[in-house]
């Protein structure tokens, strides 16, 4: 149902962004020029009103007086300015309970009224007179000016003393109207509403694209509404990610080949080299054709890494490194643990109070999503360099930030020659330094490293190599959800 009200609603969407956002500036150009021009008439209008209240005195005294006059009949009509006047013979009907009762003085003349609200007046003290010397002209014109700052329909009714009542009338300034801080108030609100549908707008734009950058491996299927340029990028990903898939799936199969047909030969030269009546000979042999079958064996195995099956699970890093150690334990070697306790994480911002850095104390505080057997191997893998090299291994993990966990191991090792720091990740390289005399133990090809790397950066990590004097210190950062 949504899907297909997308695809109608994308018939009448310009698809490209060149097109999009222009059109989103438009149009909150032409509301918010809509608005604008809304709220300054609103407020134009009402103080066009009040002004013409305000100055309209004489020309409402004029109309009372006219109407004074002895030989005008009753029913008769007069207009004077923007008011309409009616006379009639007594009150046609009762007055409302919300009108408000005054004594006009009006020069000589002393004169009962009442001006009439058909709901109760916000401002009733506006109709006060508001000194004792003013002239007749100013108490109407301040009268006038109170009943128009109502901004609700209002009539003023005068008892003349002969019994007659004068029903007065101005229909373009005693009116219902918005009030200005009702018309300031829906201005910002429609203000808030424009922005608000803008931004929203723009973030509809951006989340085919951060949708993009979130993407892993999987396939990512964008909404029929996302721009032309998301789905060139998103076809553009799809074929590069296929390719590489493609020629990953050739390389590891060409591996393999090499890999099979070199241990044919290998096995062939096993063979002969029993034949060799040389013990000596024999052995140099066996340990050049060990070290051969290891360095086919590592290659493969550092290249395929990425395509090994295995489950992602929710562990802990602690529970993980700590089985570790406790192995190395059980056999003998120097390996210390020293396990997080805390996670310091950040509160949730709100309109009354902003974000703050809160410590979280729990024996679970580095739970991350992963596949362990691999973070296992890795992690084995620089224990045992720091073991080779440095005799000795203190590990110790911390939460980095609330999305990333610090995983720290420690030797007393003569270290890493600086020039040598930034190559020996690189696969078959070896990290003793020259000057370093070598053991029995150190064995291998010089893959152990470039492997660990590997799956630390499965797991959107890195790793980084100090020199401590004495010793060598592994840095290996592990993203909380990978």
């Amino acid at each position: 149902m949504r899907s297909g009200y997308s695809q109608h609603m994308a018939r009448f969407i310009p698809g490209a962004l060149a097109q999009r956002i222009p059109l989103i500036i438009m149009l909150v150009c032409v509301a918010t020029t809509l608005l604008s021009a809304w709220v300054t008439h609103s407020l134009h209008q009402r103080s066009t009103a009040l002004t013409i209240a305000q100055n309209s005195g004489a020309s409402l005294h004029a109309l009372i007086r006219r109407a004074i006059d002895p030989g005008l009949v009753d029913q008769t009509q007069l207009t004077s300015g923007v008011y309409s006047m009616e006379r009639h013979r007594g009150l046609n009907t009762p007055l409302p309970s919300q009108s408000v009762l005054l004594i006009l003085q009006l020069e000589q003349d002393r004169l009962r009224s009442a001006v009439v609200f058909q709901e109760p007046p916000n401002l009733p003290d506006a109709l006060r007179a508001g000194r004792s010397d003013q002239t007749a002209s100013q108490r109407l014109s301040k009268l006038s000016h109170g009943m128009a700052r109502q901004d609700i329909k209002a009539r003023l009714v005068v008892f003349m003393p002969d019994g007659a009542t004068l029903e007065i009338t101005a229909p373009t300034i005693w009116k219902d109207r918005l009030s200005q801080p009702m018309v300031v108030l829906i201005g910002l609100f429609g203000f808030a509403v424009i922005i608000s549908l803008a931004l929203a707008l723009s973030l509809k734009l951006t989340a085919p694209f951060q949708q993009l950058a979130r993407r892993q491996t999987q396939d990512t299927v964008l909404d029929v509404l996302a721009s032309t340029e998301a789905h060139t990028i998103n076809h553009r990903l799809q074929y590069l990610t296929d390719q590489f898939r493609i020629e990953q799936d050739r390389k590891s199969r060409s591996l393999a080949a090499i890999s099979h047909d070199l241990r044919t030969p290998v096995t062939r030269l096993r063979l002969r080299n029993e034949l060799l009546e040389d013990e000596d000979l024999r052995v140099k042999f066996e340990s050049d054709l060990d070290e051969v079958t290891s360095i086919v064996d590592g290659a493969l195995n550092l290249l395929s890494i990425r395509s090994q099956p295995e489950e992602t699970h929710n562990f802990s890093l602690v529970a993980l490194l700590e089985s570790l150690v406790n192995d190395y334990r059980d056999t003998g070697k120097p390996v210390t643990f020293h396990p997080c306790s805390h996670l310091d994480m950040q509160s949730p911002g709100s309109v009354f109070s902003p974000a703050t850095e809160i410590t979280i104390k729990s024996e679970s505080a580095c739970m991350m999503t992963g596949q362990p057997d691999k973070l296992r191997r890795a992690f084995s893998n620089l224990i045992n360099n720091a073991l080779k090299y440095g005799d000795t291994a203190a590990i110790e993990v911390l939460p980095l930030t609330k999305d990333m966990f610090h995983v720290s191991i420690q030797d007393n090792g003569p270290g890493i020659d600086p020039d040598q720091i930034d190559k020996v990740l690189l696969p078959f390289v070896r990290g003793r330094p020259q000057s370093a005399a070598p053991k029995p133990t150190d064995q291998g090809v010089g893959l152990g490293l470039s492997i660990a790397l590997e799956i630390i950066e499965i797991h959107g990590g890195t790793i980084n190599f100090t020199n401590t004097h004495p010793g060598l210190l592994v840095s290996a950062t592990i993203a909380r959800e990978s």
